[in-house]
């Protein structure tokens, strides 16, 4: 049986959370360890992983802990997110769960990450990923044969089935769902109020989830709800969803959750990323062509996985 290690905790509610239930449900694990969440755990591992991997990007160590053959056999050790990847250096038939690649983000020495990344990816038996975008960089950036990558993107959401909306004239309830703690979050929405909003100046966007003094964007027609327990409902009351997200890594959940409440979603490419593109303009980085939708009564039509 497999054992699962993760950087989080599976019941998480994030996009991240999201993906590791729907992993547990896929396969069989005989045990799952994930790291606390408290600032002293995270510290401890941070310190631990330095301690012990100091010639690896400190991203890939941060929750390495020592599981080593005891009384229980266990045929292959499951790495979840890359925090944990630096455990493929002390065991063998390790699988790793890459949520996000990192040879193409935005890092702090960015060099020791690309080499610490392919490092810990060729030592992998085997490599999961959830796009088909993700299984062809790792094969052609970090060579690595497609055989020993795998992608389950489509079998995360057998349920996300076509459907189609008739989209009604202005005004209506447009939302965006994502934390503005993080970057890609915050350049989207951006990008949004610089190149969208002046054209739509009767649409108000409700802005869901975790905020800061410092991450808020001020702007008259955006509305912050913060954190919501109940994201089902909210979506629900929507028009449409907006997902102007530009980072290459992984599925983007949110956009995922929308859909399969069938709710449509204006998004950019890379908010596709991994899934079918919905027909007409709904899928593009062409701002004008997301004032059109905003401002028209275009109907969203998606073909479904």
């Amino acid at each position: 049986m497999a054992i699962l290690i993760s950087a989080f905790p599976i019941e998480s509610k994030s996009g991240g959370g999201w993906v590791s239930q729907r992993i547990v449900k896929l396969y069989k694990f005989s045990s799952i360890l994930w790291r606390q969440e408290s600032f002293w755990a995270k510290s401890l591992w941070a310190f631990v992983g330095i301690l012990f991997f100091p010639f690896l990007h400190p991203i890939f160590s941060r929750f390495a802990p020592f599981i080593f053959k005891r009384n229980k056999i266990y045929s292959e050790l499951w790495l979840n997110f890359s925090q944990t990847f630096a455990l493929s250096l002390l065991h063998r038939n390790c699988v790793l769960v890459c949520h996000d690649l990192h040879c193409h983000c935005d890092h702090r020495f960015v060099r020791w990450v690309r080499w610490s990344e392919g490092l810990l990816l060729r030592k992998a038996k085997r490599i999961i990923v959830l796009s088909g975008r993700d299984k062809k960089i790792i094969n052609r950036y970090y060579g690595i044969p497609p055989d020993k990558i795998e992608n389950i993107g489509p079998a995360l959401m057998p349920e996300l089935h076509a459907f189609q909306k008739e989209m009604f004239s202005p005004p209506r309830k447009v939302a965006f769902l994502g934390s503005m703690k993080r970057l890609e979050n915050r350049d989207g929405l951006q990008w949004f109020v610089k190149y969208i909003l002046p054209e739509c100046p009767k649409l108000e966007i409700t802005i869901i989830g975790e905020t800061t003094p410092e991450s808020v964007i001020e702007h008259s027609q955006l509305k912050y709800l913060g954190y919501i327990d109940d994201i089902e409902a909210i979506i629900l009351e929507q028009d449409l969803m907006i997902a102007p997200l530009f980072s290459q890594a992984g599925i983007k959940i949110k956009v995922i959750e929308s859909l399969l409440l069938k709710v449509p979603v204006l998004g950019s490419i890379n908010a596709y990323s991994g899934l079918p593109r919905p027909k007409g303009k709904w899928c593009s980085n062409n701002p004008e062509d997301w004032i059109e939708i905003l401002n028209g009564e275009d109907n969203f039509w998606f073909d479904g996985i």
